[in-house]
């Protein structure tokens, strides 16, 4: 027993002598491992004190910086090319990264039933880390309409914390050094109280518009313009034909500026009446009408800050440095950081949803059958219990083209990608443009029809700042239109513009042009104006254009063309005329705009999977055709149409449901037999009926992107430059990249006849 315990002790220092000797002899692999270990775990420390630090607890304030461009309708780059590269080199030099509209509205919406949050601070200022130079204007760079959401999406947030905190809680501060224009301004009314220097400015001065009139350069130089407009008020062309304001144009400029400058000024007064009503009581007995005072204001505008405190319309001055006296001990947590974290601990962030492939191919050989797998996703989601719909949505932004990105094919692709996707119940068109080219405008209203048509999903239209013109033709078949009161809509008309160059300009520029036409037809030429047969032909070609348009509107709109016609002629309106007219169903932004198509997407939910699994049992069907012929196993295509009708005759026979079309085949009779060719059947009985349904878009909506712009943009970043960079480049190189490929190029386009909705 000793001996053996001799032993034992003996061998126990030999194991630290023997790991000593180990790890000197392999010193060098064993500082490297020490030292990854040691990185690693320093990493890891590093990654909890942030998670820490950035943690909401029940307490905190919402600091939110912006300036102009850090809040964007959408992130989908506009064409690509040097606005996406701007927008993937703005990401590599550490430019702040874009917040979206609706991820403005959404996360205000966050906070605002979020107990933890008891406070929200704004302060307009530029932007100088990661290199950035600080250059952006300060202001908030939005439209009319996109304020009026962001201001009603404030309004919610002071109410809900009033009412859960008390009177006079949970308010809200905006601050900035100066007012730069009424718009950003506009937006900080909405707030509790409005901070700016004691050097800083209100400039107040009521809505204006100025127009250039080119007709008598245009003259002078020797260029022509020869322009159709359908109606008297279809404004857009006029600068290039009038020498002055037509008087039509000046009747609805006029009517639409007071309409907003009324909704600016009601806007702010309501926001400010507090305010105002203790600044005028100091000086007068009287009671005073909020409106007066910021009406007299704009009249004697721009007012000094000091001017604004004495009347109400900001509450001091002061400087950004008291941002930390009005946090003090409650913890400042970032807008965008905790929007990101609050999606995540909803459950409703990430608008990505993996598709699942399942499913079994026709014949083995020839693999998985990616419509067996849509058939096998829609079942799915069409036993789904959980009550929770999916709306798509898919952006209409700028001008109107044919080509790019945000061309009209390829607005009508996402359409038709989100009729297709199975888990999107709905989709909404978010619209900010003036309109465009015809042809385009008509692609894309073909294409609402056709998703509602075929796939039974609807379709509602979120106007922006704008959709006039060919915007509003896109979206006259839609299910629902939403509208904010400054949104600016209708001008239902055509303009066509073509140029002439006259022999004037010739001679000034020492040019002569001879022409030879093989046939009769003179219509394409730059150098003669039309006439006769040409300049009718040209005139009908708009008088059609203008029809078609009045005829779609009053259809999709539910007008008779006498109503149409008096609303149209190429009137503008704001969104609180629209909604008069009958041009807009409802007021409200982008996620009311959601949750409406929420709401209609559960309605119409049984519809809609049946539809849009008919789509795909369609496909397999001809599908599982092509590749029985393929194999041998069916002669042709028309004897394989002959089997598929003996089956239903045999199918219809043997259940004598005569309620069902010949085209409903059971999803179980799908056979991969030799003999026979597969066919499958939409089996209508097991689909549950929808449940009680409110949409909340805070609760129980998904809302996913079409197309993804994240992935676009990584899909093209890795094609110009792979998955990986290994060269660095200098800050200042980086930068002078970054202000090169931020500048968008002026796009000419030169045609001889160009037949715009715009």
């Amino acid at each position: 027993m000793s001996s053996e315990s001799n032993t034992f002790k003996q061998k126990e220092p030999n194991f630290f002598v023997k790991s000593g000797r180990f790890f000197w002899r392999h010193k060098g692999k064993s500082v490297l491992i020490a030292g990854i270990a040691y990185i690693a775990l320093l990493k890891k420390a590093k990654s909890i004190e942030k998670e820490l630090n950035e943690k909401v607890i029940d307490g905190s304030v919402l600091v939110w910086r912006i300036n102009h461009g850090s809040i964007v309708e959408s992130t989908i780059p506009s064409r690509m090319g040097a606005g996406l590269l701007g927008k993937l080199l703005k990401q590599l030099t550490g430019g702040t990264k874009e917040m979206t509209m609706l991820e403005a509205l959404t996360t205000l919406e966050m906070a605002a039933a979020d107990s933890r949050i008891k406070s929200l601070v704004v302060r307009v200022s530029p932007e100088f880390s990661n290199g950035r130079k600080g250059t952006e204007p300060l202001s908030v760079g939005l439209g009319f309409a996109q304020i009026q959401e962001l201001r009603e999406a404030l309004k919610t947030f002071k109410a809900k914390k009033e009412a859960e905190m008390g009177e006079g809680q949970g308010r809200t501060y905006f601050f900035i050094d100066s007012f730069d224009d009424q718009s950003t301004y506009y937006l900080a009314s909405a707030f509790s109280d409005i901070v700016v220097q004691p050097t800083g400015y209100v400039p107040l001065t009521g809505l204006s518009s100025t127009s250039f009139y080119f007709k008598n350069l245009s003259e002078k130089i020797g260029l022509k313009m020869h322009v159709e407009a359908r109606k008297d008020y279809k404004s857009v062309v006029a600068p290039f034909s009038q020498s002055s304001m037509p008087e039509k144009h000046r009747e609805n400029l006029v009517s639409v500026l007071e309409s907003l400058n009324n909704t600016f000024i009601g806007d702010i007064a309501l926001a400010r009446s507090t305010d105002i009503a203790l600044t005028a009581a100091k000086t007068s007995d009287q009671p005073v009408k909020a409106a007066d005072i910021v009406r007299r204001a704009m009249e004697e505008g721009p007012l000094d800050s000091a001017q604004a405190v004495d009347i109400g319309l900001i509450t001091k001055q002061g400087y950004s440095y008291d941002i930390e006296s009005i946090v003090g001990p409650r913890k400042a947590i970032r807008f965008e950081k905790y929007g990101e974290q609050r999606r995540e601990e909803l459950d409703i962030g990430n608008n990505q949803t993996s598709t699942k492939r399942l499913g079994q191919g026709m014949l083995p050989s020839m693999g998985q059958s990616s419509n067996m797998q849509k058939i096998q996703e829609f079942n799915k989601h069409a036993k789904g219990t959980e009550p929770v719909v999916t709306v798509g949505v898919v952006y209409l932004l700028g001008t109107i083209e044919r080509l790019g990105v945000q061309g009209s094919h390829a607005i009508a692709g996402a359409l038709r990608k989100a009729a297709l996707d199975p888990s999107v119940s709905a989709i909404v068109l978010r619209i900010d443009s003036g309109g465009g080219d015809v042809i385009a405008s008509d692609t894309i209203a073909a294409a609402v029809d056709y998703v509602q048509n075929e796939f039974g999903k609807p379709i509602v239209a979120s106007f922006g700042n704008i959709s006039a013109s060919g915007a509003y033709y896109s979206s006259t078949a839609c299910k629902r239109i939403f509208a904010s009161p400054g949104t600016i809509t209708g001008s239902i008309g055509v303009a066509a513009m073509r140029p002439v160059i006259t022999q004037r300009l010739l001679d000034y520029v020492g040019t002569n042009v001879e022409e030879v036409f093989a046939v009769d037809n003179t219509s394409t030429s730059v150098f003669r104006e039309p006439e006769g047969p040409v300049l009718e032909r040209y005139q009908r070609n708009v008088d059609r254009i203008y029809d078609d348009f009045t005829s779609r509107v009053a259809k999709g709109r539910g007008l008779s063309a006498e109503h149409t016609e008096s609303i149209a002629q190429g009137k503008v309106f704001t969104g609180v005329q629209a909604l008069g007219n009958g041009l807009v169903d409802e007021m409200g932004g982008f996620t009311r705009a959601i949750e409406a198509a929420a709401q209609l997407g559960h309605e119409t939910r049984i519809f809609s999977i049946i539809k849009t699994l008919q789509y795909y049992i369609d496909r397999l069907n001809r599908e599982s055709m092509h590749k029985a012929i393929s194999v041998g196993h069916i002669e042709s295509v028309d004897k394989a149409l002959e089997k598929i009708e003996e089956q239903k005759k045999m199918l219809i026979q043997k259940t004598k449901e005569s309620s069902d079309s010949v085209s409903d085949i059971t999803a179980d009779s799908l056979s991969s037999s030799k003999a026979d060719v597969a066919v499958v059947k939409i089996d209508k009985e097991n689909i549950p009926k929808p449940r009680d349904y409110k949409a909340d878009i805070l609760k129980n909506i998904v809302v996913k992107e079409f197309p993804d712009s994240e992935s676009s943009a990584k899909s093209l970043f890795s094609k110009l430059i792979g998955s990986t960079i290994s060269v660095s480049v200098s800050e200042a190189l980086k930068q002078e990249i970054s202000q090169l490929l931020m500048q968008s190029p002026n796009q000419v386009r030169a045609e001889s006849d160009q037949t715009r909705f715009k």
